[in-house]
């Protein structure tokens, strides 16, 4: 019988202790200080290049488009953990359709233009989200931004500061990331 109390004790235990730290690490993905996460403090000067071959302009992007948030996201067709997370991010990116001063610029990184065409065939990918399809291949602007794997996603607001940046695979269906997404166009907005 004490035994039966012991084996319920512990199994109430160990389930409150897994629910404190699925919160915490959720918490920690969302809500962490951007300073220990983030080597920038200003989007790099880059020039990338589009899958067909042209040049991609950071600095001129921004004089163009104005935009009020840029989501910067390090990918590639190689990496697994991208290449599972990218549906849902797209459907992340759908939420954005009607702001379209809010750019997503995807970075594939080691990768070939061929490659990732291909792979984007199978994704449903927003038409009415102001996206941007980059390359990457030399590694110079994934060292500038201090990336150090794969997935990692960067936000910049509209004067070029460093808003957050989130390493690894994200679950982009969550509803905090809605919110802090909301949150940090209303800061990026608010320096205008």
């Amino acid at each position: 019988m004490i035994y039966r109390i012991f084996a319920i004790i512990a199994l109430v235990l160990v389930t409150i202790g897994y629910a404190i730290y699925s919160q915490k690490s959720l918490e920690g993905q969302i809500v962490s200080d951007q300073k220990a996460e983030s080597v920038l403090a200003r989007l790099p000067n880059a020039e990338f290049t589009t899958l067909d071959g042209k040049p991609f302009d950071l600095g001129e992007f921004y004089q163009i488009e104005k935009p009020s948030l840029v989501i910067v996201h390090y990918w590639g067709t190689w990496c697994a953990p991208c290449e599972a997370e990218l549906p849902e991010l797209m459907n992340f990116i759908k939420r954005f359709e009607a702001q379209l001063e809010v750019k997503f610029l995807l970075v594939a990184v080691n990768d070939e233009a061929i490659k990732v065409t291909k792979h984007l065939k199978s994704l449903p990918i927003p038409t009415k989200a102001s996206i941007h399809w980059l390359l990457d291949n030399k590694n110079v602007y994934r060292d500038q931004f201090g990336t150090t794997r794969v997935p990692e996603t960067f936000v910049f607001s509209s004067d070029k500061t460093t808003l957050r940046k989130f390493i690894g695979p994200q679950e982009w269906n969550k509803t905090m990331f809605f919110q802090t997404f909301d949150e940090l166009l209303q800061i990026s907005t608010s320096k205008l």
